[in-house]
This record gives C-alpha cells, structure tokens and sequence, in this order.
C-alpha cells in the first residue's frame, strides 16, 4: 500500500519514505520526506534544498541557499549571493553579486570582482589592475599599469617607466627608470638620476654635481 504512488501516477496520500525512488519523483510527490539523491531532479529542486540533495540537477536559484553551497552546484544560476562562499569560489560563479572577501581567490581574480574588498595579495593579477583595486597589497610587478600609478602603490617593485608621475616620487622610486622632469625633486636627487632632465636646482646637491 505505501509503495502504490511509485508508477506512473504519484499521488499526494502515498508520497512518503517508502515512495523516494526515481521514478516516482515526480512534482505531486516532491514533499521533504522525499528529499533525497535519488529523486533530486529539477522538478523537485524547490522543497528539497537540503545538503542530501546538492546535485547539479538541482542547482536552481530556488536552491541557492548556504547549506547547498558545494562545488557541483557552483553555476552562473546559482551565483547569489547566499552562496558567495570558499566552496564556491569558482570562474563560473565569478560575479559581481560573488565579490566578497571569503571568495577573493586565485580562480576568481576575474575584472568583474575587481573591486577595493576583493583587493588581496592572492587576487593580484592583471587581470585586476585596476584603480579602484590599487591598493598596497597589490602593488606587485605584475600591475604595475599606468592606471595603478597611484601613491598607495608606491614601492620600488612597482618603479618603472610607465608610473613615472609627481604622486610618486619618493625615495623609495629614485631610480633610473624614472628619472624624467616631473619627477626631479630633492627627495630624488641621486647619482642615479643625475642626467640633463634633472639638472634643476632642487637637485644641485654633491652628488649630482
């Protein structure tokens, strides 16, 4: 009698445990006594978002809550918000709705989470060399990028032609790459950047006599 719902028609009176197999999974019988792998299809994704059934027949955004949040379930459909987690962090859930500190990984360093709380030393890349994610713990080699020639930024690894600009120019960039005119002040006035462009008289110092 409790096994009469699992054919062809499923009816609400039998849909209990004795009735959770494939093909009685049916949207009559999708009630959470039900929720398990077996009958985790799309028809049912809505009452039976529960960890048991995180497969990725199920990732809906009806299921997209946290305790769903698991890797086979890391689709653009279930990129919201409530799933912006560790176990998630990945290039098709890299969205904008995703760009929070816990997925700020290496695998989502894409320019759509480059943004100031995503601005970590693992997502400093390229592909995120931005202004608004010009920070300190980016400034690296590899985005030292005329857009990030910013004060914040200024360190010696990151001293090279293309951020020669007066916001830099500090001791710590004296260097020959950028020595040019806008960037010939006291603070700068070495041996290394002794050449014609600086020969002002802010730099008439010893050593570049």
């Amino acid at each position: 009698m409790v096994n009469s719902c699992c054919g062809s028609v499923c009816s609400e009176e039998g849909c209990g445990q004795g009735c959770c197999q494939p093909s009685c999974c049916q949207t009559t019988c999708c009630r959470p006594s039900c929720c398990r792998p077996s009958c985790c299809v799309s028809s049912c994704c809505r009452p039976c978002c529960r960890p048991s059934c995180c497969v990725s027949s199920c990732c809906r955004p009806s299921c997209c809550i946290s305790s769903c949040c698991r890797p086979s379930c890391c689709r653009p459909s279930c990129c919201v918000s409530s799933c912006c987690r560790p176990s998630c962090c990945r290039p098709s859930c890299c969205v904008s709705s995703c760009c929070r500190p816990s997925c700020c990984i290496s695998s989502c360093c894409r320019p759509s989470c480059c943004r100031p709380s995503c601005c970590v030393s693992s997502c400093c890349r390229p592909s995120c060399c931005r202004p608004s994610c010009c920070v300190s713990s980016c400034c690296r080699p590899s985005c030292c990028i005329s857009s990030c020639c910013r004060p914040s930024c200024c360190r010696p690894s990151c001293c090279i032609s293309s951020c020669c600009r007066p916001s830099c120019c500090r001791p710590s960039c004296c260097v020959s790459s950028c020595c040019r005119p806008q960037c010939c002040i006291s603070s700068c006035c070495r041996p290394t950047c002794c050449q014609t462009t600086c020969c002002r008289p802010a730099c008439s110092s010893s050593s570049c006599c």
